[in-house]
């Protein structure tokens, strides 16, 4: 949730200046970037056997990283 609300202010925020397309890279790369960082962390807490974490973690990025693909198509295609 916190994710998502963070992704669409980035996204608001950049749709509220002139130069979107530019912005719109920058927020897709956050995210991108935390969504990896994200997925690594819920590696590492698969492998202490921690399931409830990882299993928390890994779907932590899911929503803002679709999101940011699916602006990043509409800006590009």
């Amino acid at each position: 949730m916190v994710g998502h609300i963070l992704w669409l202010a980035g996204i608001s925020l950049a749709a509220a200046t002139r130069s979107v397309s530019s912005w719109v890279l920058v927020v897709a790369a956050v995210s991108f970037v935390l969504g990896a960082a994200a997925a690594v962390l819920g590696w590492r807490s698969y492998r202490r056997k921690s399931e409830v974490l990882a299993a928390f973690l890994w779907a932590l990025p899911v929503s803002p990283v679709l999101l940011s693909l699916c602006v990043l198509g509409v800006t590009y295609l």
